[in-house]
């Protein structure tokens, strides 16, 4: 199984990705293609780093993280957010 298959099945779950330069990136998959998975902030959550742009859809960031950049990434039980 491939990210892209695991982000496309897990839409709208919290996650955490960390990339190959260190950066890590906590958010809601919004949506996955076949290069970027896009995902929504969680309120009060940093990211260490923008991903490869931050785009606006319908008034809400959403941070874009190439599939080749990811190194990791782990399920999110942020019930409280």
């Amino acid at each position: 199984m491939s990210y892209h298959d695991d982000f496309n099945n897990n839409v709208g779950r919290c996650v955490a990705i960390r990339c190959h330069d260190g950066t890590t990136h906590y958010g809601y998959i919004d949506h996955c293609d076949n290069n970027t998975v896009y995902l929504r902030p969680m309120d009060g959550a940093q990211d260490d780093g923008p991903g490869f742009g931050s785009y606006f859809f319908f008034g809400a960031a959403l941070i874009a993280v190439g599939l080749a950049s990811i190194a990791a990434f782990s399920w999110y039980p942020f019930f409280f957010w």
